[in-house]
């Protein structure tokens, strides 16, 4: 039925609460996007994940959503920046993640495993410090996103907070583990 309309008329109609068109609009542009983010980001489950949160964000709007250009440049916007922010959230945490692995593999091919032990027992213990430091919502989110390895959408789901305010969340606790944990780096 909604297949005939465009794309603007079919924005309109999700405005005034016609779910159906909000399921065409989905349907046009799913797999397109998907297959764009995937250039950028290699995997199939997080391209999906990235498009189903434009989605749902646009479901979440759908009342007071405003659209000054096309919708299809629209969508690729939103779904280029949410891309961005996905990458900028996961790329320190990638860094932690290789940098804990080489160590753990020099600490493999060390001759001197002792003190390699040592070292790595004297950050775990700190970085425990550290994080029982942080303050309550900041804990949560950092061990939820660190530790648990949950995406920042899991975790405004799980916490029910914004997704700016896990990321917020998230800044401060990487900052703050930054100064504590200076002496090892």
């Amino acid at each position: 039925m909604y297949k005939k309309y465009t794309d603007e008329e079919l924005v309109e109609l999700l405005k005034q609460g016609k779910d159906r068109a909000f399921d065409e609009l989905y349907f046009r542009y799913r797999d397109v996007l998907v297959r764009f983010v995937y250039q950028r980001m290699k995997s199939i489950p997080i391209s999906e994940e990235i498009v189903q949160e434009v989605f749902t964000t646009i479901w979440e709007r759908r009342k007071t959503l405003i659209i000054q250009k096309k919708f299809s440049a629209y969508m690729y916007t939103s779904v280029r920046y949410v891309t961005l922010d996905y990458i900028r959230s996961n790329m320190v945490n990638d860094q932690y993640i290789k940098e804990v692995s080489d160590r753990n593999s020099s600490l493999q091919e060390s001759d001197n495993t002792t003190e390699e032990s040592i070292y790595h027992d004297e950050l775990q213990e700190a970085l425990d410090k550290a994080t029982s430091l942080l303050p309550k919502k900041a804990k949560e989110v950092f061990i939820l996103s660190r530790f648990k390895q949950y995406s920042n959408k899991e975790i405004a789901e799980e916490l029910n907070v914004s997704h700016e305010t896990v990321k917020y969340h998230i800044s401060y606790a990487l900052k703050f583990m930054r100064l504590y944990l200076g002496d090892f780096n």
